[in-house]
């Protein structure tokens, strides 16, 4: 029996806010990848800042009604983070959101018994906007953790340059840029360090380069009711089929990645059929936002 992978998110926890909806659904990029690999039978836990208000009670409940342990999240004093969103045609638009949430007053230090705790699971994930520098990157890594880290879309060369000889895999949005640019991006990762290069593309094919090869893979073309948690989703179904053939020396690095890409593509493309990131929701008065945040 092949043991469960095991991922731990350490970053975000949102609340992202439809208006036009009424609806309010959890979010956030370490937050979703824990709960969707979760679904997928890997064992999670989420390291989030969560604040006191009730949007901070919801986000938490929502992860330990799923089995998904927050036993070394923070809780703080301030407002819980949150996007006012629209969808134009399927595709999550941001209008505005709140800045000095609990997540940027608040950021981990990382100590000691909780770099013991991250070392429990077989990877990290971070992301750009979870408020881990280099420097803590740097510390986990330095201590032995596995590190999964999302470059987002807006990415430069020193970003890559700081981050990548830190990491195991790294994936990167590279739609507004050239599929030979994509492959230079991912030679220069792991050029670096990173084990396993993966540049998303939008509807086009995803790119992955593991130092040797490059892999492609296609998307999964379905109608999007919404493509809020896309990204994250497709980040967590890799990490689960990957790690669970790791150690397999039977198998190839390449059927491996293949197997592991399409997968991805998969669940990915049953996610932007959800309402939220999550297919979870709450009803929402957006004008008495100050009732259930700490605005």
């Amino acid at each position: 029996m092949k043991k469960r992978p095991r991922i731990v998110g350490i970053g975000i926890a949102t609340m992202d806010i439809y208006c036009h909806q009424k609806r309010m659904y959890p979010g956030g990029n370490e937050y979703n990848i824990a709960y969707d690999a979760k679904m997928q039978g890997a064992d999670t836990g989420f390291m989030g800042i969560f604040a006191n208000d009730t949007v901070g009670d919801i986000l938490e409940k929502t992860l330990i009604d799923a089995k998904i342990d927050t036993s070394h999240s923070h809780h703080e004093v301030g407002a819980s983070g949150y996007a006012l969103v629209d969808l134009k045609d399927g595709d999550r638009v941001f209008l505005d959101w709140n800045k000095k949430g609990v997540t940027d007053l608040y950021p981990f230090t990382f100590t000691e018994e909780e770099i013991q705790y991250i070392k429990t699971f077989d990877i990290a994930c971070i992301s750009w906007g979870a408020r881990v520098n280099e420097e803590k990157i740097k510390k986990l890594s330095d201590a032995g953790v596995s590190i999964c880290y999302d470059f987002y879309d807006n990415f430069q060369k020193e970003d890559i340059e700081a981050i990548s000889p830190y990491i195991k895999y790294g994936f990167l949005s590279c739609s507004h840029v050239s599929l030979e640019q994509t492959k230079e991006i991912l030679r220069k990762c792991v050029s670096l360090g990173c084990k396993i290069a993966i540049g998303t593309r939008g509807g086009n094919p995803t790119i992955a380069f593991d130092g040797e090869n490059f892999y492609e893979k296609p998307i999964c073309r379905v109608k999007a009711k919404d493509t809020m948690g896309a990204g994250d989703s497709y980040i967590s179904a890799f990490l689960t089929n990957y790690l669970l053939v790791e150690a397999d020396e039977s198998i190839s690095t390449g059927d491996k990645i293949n197997t592991s890409l399409e997968k991805a593509a998969e669940f990915a493309a049953t996610v932007v059929m959800k309402d939220g990131a999550l297919g979870i929701g709450y009803d929402v008065d957006p004008d008495k936002l100050s009732e259930i945040v700490n605005v």
